[in-house]
């Protein structure tokens, strides 16, 4: 039977997604094309914004309006945020929320053979247990993604995520060893740890650190590199491992959100803006090469004009690699969702369109710094290469000999935020 899978959301929803192609083409299941008639369409679902729901909901609608015969399976962070009533009226054939969905293989089995409606949805907090989803090779053989972590116990005013994937949990240190091991042999040489909150990874006694510890132990040339992590998790542990191994790429990406204290005093964060640039100084101080970027949301509910510039002031005296832009967006269900103070959509576009200039200027500036680059090579386009520094910044490569892997070169020039090298060997 032919399947094809919608995606939307963040990168954990994209990792997944590739997880149940693989399962899926494993069983004997064909994947095709968006476009191509198929008997089973799968929506990986999103719920972090009203935006985000709606497009879930009219991916739906246009699963089953483009093809009426086929199996409609819904999984994911919108379809365990929504009550049962809701769930109904999607009229879907198979329901999987945040629970089971390594078990979407034997339930589209089941769902084949049994001919009747499954909605596998359960209550938030039964979930306990993290649901171990490998996959064991990726079609850019250079770079991996390993799901380490899943849940979240931070409860930000504006982020559903907490009642979508349920509280924290780990998969077993065993386990992200031997994945590691089997993705190394199948020949990537890069393996990014990711999660909801992948430097809250807990298994026993064994932190985020620790497990970056056992699987440079335990592998022999791979390098890895952390997707996410928040400023409260990066320990003087992880500072010194960072620092003193080659194969941990001297980049963080750490979500800020705001550089404003009452802006983040209203999103539930953790931290004031003097806490999180002398960690960042900390960090710099013994990591003097490490790249760090981050995520900022304009237009939070109630966020003046003093209250945004001194985010702008603040984000360029931290002076990031780069910055991710995100306009607030209202999520119903959560804290912020029933605060006063909605700030125009008008002035939301100002103010990301004035932090994404900031953006190309402070990458710019980051990338200077960096004479020589070590890039992994992922893909080629006849004499032209692309690929990602260890620092996480777009390199092209033109070459008149063959390259591949992990190469250390120098740069020519800058253009619009990517290395340009020419190499004439």
């Amino acid at each position: 039977m032919r399947f094809h899978i919608e995606t939307l959301g963040c990168k954990v929803n994209t990792y997944e997604s590739q997880y149940y192609a693989e399962s899926l083409k494993k069983a004997g299941y064909i994947e095709v094309g968006k476009d191509d008639p198929c008997d089973i369409c799968i929506i990986n679902t999103c719920t972090v914004t009203n935006t985000a729901a709606s497009k879930s909901r009219q991916k739906i609608h246009h699963a089953k309006k483009n093809n009426s015969n086929a199996l409609i399976v819904l999984v994911g962070c919108y379809v365990q945020f929504i009550d049962e009533k809701q769930r109904e009226a999607l009229e879907a054939d198979l329901i999987i929320g945040a629970k089971d969905k390594n078990k979407i293989v034997p339930l589209i089995d089941e769902l084949i053979h049994e001919k009747h409606k499954m909605d596998q949805v359960k209550p938030i907090d039964q979930y306990f247990d993290f649901e171990a989803m490998p996959i064991h090779c990726f079609e850019n053989m250079e770079r991996a993604f390993l799901k380490v972590q899943d849940g979240c116990n931070q409860f930000c005013s504006y982020c559903a995520i907490p009642f979508a994937r349920g509280r924290e949990r780990s998969l077993s240190s065993d386990e992200v060893i031997k994945i590691a091991k089997e993705l190394e042999e199948k020949g990537h040489q890069e393996i990014v740890l990711t999660g909801i909150h992948t430097g809250r990874y807990k298994d026993g006694d064994i932190d985020l650190a620790c497990l970056l510890k056992l699987l440079l132990e335990n592998t022999q040339n791979v390098y890895f590199r952390i997707s996410s992590i928040e400023i409260t998790e990066v320990s003087d542990e992880l500072i010194e491992l960072i620092l003193k191994e080659p194969r941990i790429c001297h980049h963080l990406h750490i979500p800020v959100q705001s550089a404003c204290n009452e802006t983040l005093q209203r999103m539930n964060r953790p931290y004031t803006i003097e806490e999180f640039k002398n960690r960042i100084s900390k960090i710099r101080s013994q990591i003097p090469d490490i790249s760090i970027s981050t995520d900022v949301i304009t237009g939070f509910v109630m966020e003046s004009d003093e209250e945004f510039e001194t985010t702008y002031q603040n984000l360029k005296e931290i002076e990031f690699s780069f910055l991710h832009v995100f306009p607030y967006s209202k999520r119903d269900g959560t804290k912020a969702a029933s605060m006063k103070g909605e700030v125009h959509g008008t002035i939301q576009k100002e103010r990301t369109s004035k932090l994404l200039e900031l953006s190309k200027e402070l990458r710019q500036k980051d990338m200077e710094r960096y004479p020589n680059i070590t890039v992994l090579i992922e893909r080629n386009e006849g004499n032209t290469y692309f690929g990602y520094t260890n620092q996480y910044h777009p390199a092209r490569i033109e070459s008149d000999t063959i390259l591949s892997g992990r190469i250390l070169t120098s740069w020519d020039t800058i253009e619009n935020g990517t290395y340009i090298v020419r190499k004439k060997a």
